[in-house]
């Protein structure tokens, strides 16, 4: 009876064993199957740069490079990619030992960037916002607002080139027209009103920007006094609003 009882168990254990094996072949079989699915070689998956054609591992679409991956040729590139080219984030060495890491579009350095070359044996970083491959200058510096008393919101919209800043005061989401008391005082330039807005106009930039009024509170209950001062750095048209 014994002998029969410990035959049983060394069959189940036996069993359980080859089921055990079985069930790891197949995790390690799919697991195959997937990153087959998203790694390739650059002879199945191109890339359309000339320089960066050689050995690519990363994800594919229709026989190109699509979505992250690495290819390394003449040049080394590792980011994402689309229908063959660098698009998105990436970094791009290449073979000089220039580097460039930040946005692309369709094999162009386009969008904010980082720049490391060799200029007269020093390393020189240019940073900055680039556009179809050609270096457009540092990234403009957002306005800075300096001090805010009972203001709930506040945006900045730079509306092309131009020496005018528009100014809305509103509330509720609307134009506020029950304003007492305003002051507008500015580093340079005039001030101007235009009916629906306030505003500065031929001012140097930087320019710093100081408002001061007394406006109702959301529920209309009370009144309070609003001080809002800012700087704004970039020449332009600029659209302000000031909501309470």
């Amino acid at each position: 009876m014994r002998v029969k009882i410990k035959s049983n168990f060394h069959k189940y254990f036996t069993r359980e064993l080859i089921k055990s094996k079985n069930m790891l072949k197949s995790i390690l079989v799919l697991v195959s199957f997937f990153l087959s699915g998203i790694t390739y070689s650059q002879s199945q998956c191109k890339v359309l740069i000339p320089e960066l054609q050689g050995n690519y591992t990363g994800k594919c679409k229709k026989g190109l490079a699509h979505g992250h991956g690495k290819a390394v040729g003449e040049d080394t590139y590792e980011g994402n990619f689309r229908k063959g080219y660098p698009h998105g984030e990436g970094i791009y060495m290449w073979g000089s030992g220039e580097k460039y890491e930040g946005r692309w579009k369709m094999g162009l350095r386009d969008g904010e960037g980082i720049y490391t070359f060799q200029k007269n044996g020093h390393d020189t970083i240019q940073e900055g916002i680039w556009k179809d491959n050609e270096y457009k200058g540092k990234k403009p510096k957002p306005p800075k607002v300096v001090h805010n008393e009972y203001v709930t919101r506040y945006s900045f919209r730079r509306e092309g080139d131009g020496n005018r800043i528009f100014i809305d005061l509103k509330l509720n989401g609307n134009i506020n027209r029950d304003i007492l008391d305003l002051t507008v005082g500015t580093t340079s330039g005039s001030t101007f009103e235009n009916g629906r807005s306030i505003g500065v106009e031929t001012m140097v930039f930087p320019v710093t920007i100081k408002l001061r009024y007394i406006t109702w509170n959301t529920a209309h209950t009370s009144r309070h006094t609003c001080s809002f001062e800012f700087i704004i750095y970039e020449p332009g048209n600029w659209q302000v609003d000031i909501t309470n």
